[in-house]
């Protein structure tokens, strides 16, 4: 009977310490390297290095296809990057942030550069050679290839993984629209940086889900939704959202810029 006992005990023992490293497993993935969190907004799991190329443009301050506009220089500076289709991927992977670094060139520098993803690379001429048949590539700010590698050698072998963006404080929206139709793109999301989806609520109305029109653009039209409006994000990667109650208070044009501190919850 004692024996049976140990036996029953051992198995307890080994369940229990499977279980537990099955709940630590969970949590690296959901929330970083360090450690598990249900719901950590400023977590974002930090990827593999993957193999890529790179090259470098200049934007000329349009902010992309992401849609950011001119938001995106003044948020992103010269630290941003168009993503080949296999790395932008229709646009859901708009505000992401990737570490890159060069390796085997000449050219490359010491050290490694964070960028964040806000424009597409076409991958029809003059890119086709970087960025169509489904490579992977990083077309650099100006500003930013230089600090990975020497200018003069035009293109780079790279590595690049996802990490954490900064922990933004506030959301940053550029509305267009009317009283019938409007369009949110958000700059600046903390943790992972890409959102998955996007909720309004007029005064006194339930929430109502938006549909990705572009890139980091987000739309709905229909019935009339009524000032102030709540804006509700879910980002990629955590059991979390972003709510910024009362956020578009008064008229909605195109081009207007609003800025909302926001809470977090389920």
């Amino acid at each position: 009977m004692g024996s049976r006992q140990r036996k029953m005990g051992s198995s307890a023992r080994l369940f229990l310490a499977a279980a537990i490293a099955v709940v630590a497993m969970a949590g690296f993935l959901v929330g970083g390297a360090r450690g598990f969190s249900m719901c950590n907004h400023l977590l974002g799991a930090q990827g593999p290095w993957i193999n890529a190329h790179a090259t470098f443009y200049d934007n000329g301050g349009r902010g992309g296809a992401c849609g950011y506009g001119s938001l995106g220089s003044q948020l992103f500076s010269n630290r941003f990057a168009a993503g080949s289709p296999a790395v932008y991927l229709g646009g859901l992977t708009c505000g992401m942030c990737v570490e890159v670094k060069c390796v085997g060139s000449r050219a490359c520098k010491a050290g490694s550069v964070r960028v964040t993803i806000t424009d597409l690379c076409p991958p029809g001429a003059p890119n086709t050679q970087w960025c169509g048949g489904g490579k992977r590539h990083l077309d650099l700010a100006k500003g930013a290839f230089p600090v990975i590698a020497n200018p003069g050698a035009g293109h780079v072998p790279i590595q690049f993984r996802t990490v954490p963006c900064a922990p933004y404080k506030v959301l940053t929206l550029n509305l267009r629209g009317h009283q019938w139709w409007l369009e949110v793109t958000a700059v600046g999301i903390p943790g992972s940086g890409r959102i998955l989806r996007v909720e309004v609520a007029g005064n006194g109305s339930p929430w109502r889900v938006m549909k990705r029109a572009y890139g980091a653009a987000w739309a709905t039209a229909g019935s009339t939704l009524r000032s102030p409006i709540s804006v509700r994000i879910s980002i990629f990667g955590n059991l979390c959202k972003l709510t910024a109650r009362d956020c578009i208070k008064g008229p909605i044009y195109n081009g207007r810029k609003v800025t909302c501190g926001y809470s977090v919850g389920y």
